[in-house]
């Protein structure tokens, strides 16, 4: 359970920062699919790299019972179903242990706070930024604005950035963005200066959307900040997330007590009294 717990802490950072397998995984699935899944995606690491621990527990208990007699029959049965019965609520909670991780995820995330410092695009300051509470000076380029989903069941949500460049930009280089209001979505002006506040975040822009950008033929390279303006649409994509792997966890439980009912049913089976036929020619032999 805590290598369990280990691994998905360490693939929802690679998630939160778009690295690493994760990202690998993501590409390809862009490429192959045009399309990616991250709570499949997060799930199936945390599966394939959480079960060789599981693996290792049931070898060792194999070990441990190599003196016993072999199983056979309504026995071996029996044993089998509660193995997979096991697996299947060990499964549920690491799911609800992601999940769970997922939300406390959030506490570590900035808020929206008065601005610390003002960083003009352009300038050496922006170079390397401040990260939290700040204030980003450029122009915002309406006419480039991508949408990002973020639906919870029957809930649809869609969050709209836009890049903000300086304002006589030498290159076409994209590394800054900001959140747009939703007053100003289907803004007339191509582009305008403008300061925006909000919370300044690296790396942090979602991978669809940089692919997204870079298959329009823009330039945009590592490292990219993203400015958000509301706590929801930061801590948003991990609420979905938490909501999703708790889904997936209450299914697999309820699989798990199926599969407690047919243990149970398997055991009465064993234990029920012979036929009446059977006893009567019992006794008479």
């Amino acid at each position: 359970m805590l290598w369990v717990l280990a691994v998905s802490l360490y693939f929802l950072w690679e998630a939160d920062h778009y690295t690493g397998l994760y990202a690998f995984l993501a590409e390809w699935q862009f490429e192959q699919l045009s399309h990616y899944f991250p709570i499949l995606t997060f799930a199936m690491l945390v599966i394939g790299f959480g079960s060789p621990a599981a693996w290792l527990l049931k070898a060792r208990r194999r070990a441990d019972r190599v003196d016993l007699p072999d199983r056979y029959g309504l026995d071996a049965a029996v044993s089998t179903s509660m193995n997979f019965r096991r697996a299947l609520f060990a499964f549920a909670g690491g799911l609800t242990g992601a999940a769970i991780v997922t939300l406390l995820w959030t506490l570590t995330l900035p808020r929206i706070a008065p601005p610390r410092a003002v960083v003009s695009i352009g300038s050496v300051q922006a170079k390397a930024p401040p990260l939290g509470p700040v204030t980003l000076r450029g122009r915002i380029i309406f006419t480039r604005t991508a949408v990002f989903a973020q639906n919870l069941l029957i809930t649809t949500r869609g969050v709209r950035f836009a890049p903000i460049v300086a304002p006589d930009p030498q290159n076409q280089q994209l590394r800054y963005f900001v959140e747009l209001l939703p007053r100003e979505f289907g803004n007339p002006n191509v582009a305008r200066l403008d300061n925006r506040t909000g919370v300044l975040l690296r790396n942090h822009l979602p991978g669809s959307i940089l692919r997204l950008y870079r298959y329009a033929g823009y330039d945009v390279e590592p490292p990219v900040y993203i400015l958000y303006v509301s706590d929801k649409t930061l801590r948003w994509p991990y609420y979905v997330a938490a909501v999703q792997l708790l889904i997936a966890a209450l299914i697999t439980a309820l699989a798990a007590l199926v599969q407690h009912r047919h243990v149970r049913d398997i055991a009465r089976t064993d234990t029920a009294p012979p036929p009446e036929k059977e006893r009567d020619a019992g006794d008479a032999a």
